[in-house]
């Protein structure tokens, strides 16, 4: 990490479930890694400029003694313990067995435990008293996702001189779904205690504001997108996160040349998770291949699907489902050149990545709900030479500001095999005009312009 700057009267302090570096215990103690991401480089450059505090737990137990921050770093990390036994209940629990699928609503997917919901809140008021000890006057925080939503509320009980923001990124469900949680009341009231709360899109903003007027009966404004609750004002945005597109352009252009043979490639990039809808995506390849045979030894599918829980039975049952389908379709269609499916069930080197989005024909970004997703625009800011074509579900939120991608419904296996031959078929003109107006919106409208927009209207929510 660069040399620290000196500090500025206001700091930034960022909490979020995991910290932006990773760890691994060596000989000599535990030894820390920079982790890459796109809330990294949002967040990185304001705690350079302002100085500041990362507060977040590291994923692995520290003991006695050992810190994690460095005398030269621009920024402090603070360590929040979660044990191997708490884990369990507060993160594979209730995080992503409970919140995780019911605000993807997805309900039948969603377990309730009373006992994950005990732990999720010790684990959030120790974040509390984490933050609470590191926050100076005048400080801004900005709490981060579904895993800290009590944490705004119980800093509001003991900070009243610093801006206190949320940001949710995943989606927030309607009336309908949320109710279903029996703790919806409680998680509801705690983000409240956040000056503002921020969200992707417009959508999940309406959801918001509707379930803190039929849930709570708070004082909601929709035209000014205020709630007031117990003496409290917060402000509700929609804030669409942005990606790094100068480091992905960059990272497209240095990527080296690759041949498909001659074959038009369809890309899908995913981590392993039910919400991606690769299974139905699959099936809608398949029927791409019986409804146009013409496609057969002349289109191949990529899949790569980033391993992901694969200690939740879950994600294990959807990876043998993954395997069995691909199995079944390379084993009707193929012939002794050409399979119609390459999967890659690992991780892909970021540079590699790039390579893949720039060379390949289409681009097959369809889960059943999705809070942004940035893969579809990573895509199109790789996309520096022969234009490819986006095919985008309808139920993501980036949907709402690609316009210009072919939007598909992902449950209609039929309706995208159809959206997928007009991709492969589609004149060069439109493919460039199409994708032009994409790449110059997340040109402009990047992860940079994401946190200073969120920061500015947080500071403005505080004030008044």
């Amino acid at each position: 990490m660069p040399a620290r700057k000196p500090r500025k009267a206001s700091r930034l302090i960022v909490v979020s479930n995991r910290l932006p570096v990773t760890i691994h215990r060596g000989p000599k103690g535990p030894e820390r890694f920079r982790s890459t991401g796109g809330l990294i480089a949002a967040f990185e450059p304001t705690l350079r400029d302002r100085g500041g505090v990362w507060v977040g737990w590291p994923g692995i137990e520290l003991r006695r003694g050992e810190r994690l921050t460095h005398p030269d770093d621009p920024y402090d990390i603070e360590v929040v313990s979660i044990k191997r036994s708490e884990l369990k209940s507060y993160y594979h629990g209730f995080a992503n067995r409970t919140l995780w699928p019911l605000l993807h609503s997805l309900p039948t997917q969603t377990a309730f435990e009373h006992s994950d919901w005990q732990a999720y809140k010790l684990i959030n008021r120790r974040f509390a008293d984490v933050t609470t000890r590191t926050i100076r006057p005048g400080d801004t925080v900005w709490v981060n996702d579904y895993h800290l939503f009590l944490l705004p509320g119980l800093l509001r009980t003991n900070v009243t001189d610093a801006a206190l923001g949320f940001f949710l990124h995943i989606p927030f469900p309607p009336f309908d779904i949320y109710r279903l949680l029996p703790w919806a009341t409680e998680i509801m009231e705690g983000l409240l205690g956040a000056d503002l709360i921020g969200f992707h899109v417009r959508g999940y903003v309406r959801n918001f504001l509707d379930c803190a007027k039929r849930l709570l009966g708070a004082k909601v404004d929709r035209r000014r997108k205020t709630v007031e609750h117990n003496g409290h004002v917060s402000k509700v945005g929609a804030f669409p996160l942005g990606i790094d597109f100068e480091h992905f352009e960059q990272l497209a252009r240095a990527a080296p040349s690759r041949t498909w043979n001659d074959e038009q490639v369809i890309l899908g990039v995913d981590r392993l998770d039910y919400t991606k809808g690769i299974p139905n995506r699959i099936h809608a390849f398949a029927h791409l291949l019986e409804t146009y045979p013409e496609h057969r030894q002349r289109v191949t599918l990529l899949q790569v699907a980033v391993p992901s829980r694969s200690e939740v039975a879950e994600y294990r049952q959807l990876k043998r489902e993954i395997d069995e389908l691909v199995g079944r379709i390379n084993g009707r269609f193929a012939t002794a050149t050409w399979s119609p499916i390459r999967y890659l069930y690992r991780s892909v080197p970021q540079d590699r990545l790039a390579g893949l989005y720039r060379d390949a024909d289409v681009a097959i970004v369809t889960p059943l709900r999705d809070g942004m997703n940035l893969v579809a625009k990573e895509y199109v800011t790789c996309q520096v030479a022969d234009p490819g074509v986006l095919v985008l579900s309808m139920m993501a939120g980036a949907a709402e500001t690609m316009p210009e991608a072919v939007l598909v419904n992902p449950y209609n296996v039929e309706g995208t095999a159809e959206a997928l031959h007009r991709a492969l078929t589609m004149p060069e003109p439109e493919r460039r005009e199409r994708l032009d107006a994409l790449r110059a919106r997340e040109r402009t409208n990047n992860v940079n312009v994401w946190a200073k927009s969120f920061l500015k209207q947080l500071a403005q929510a505080a004030r008044t």
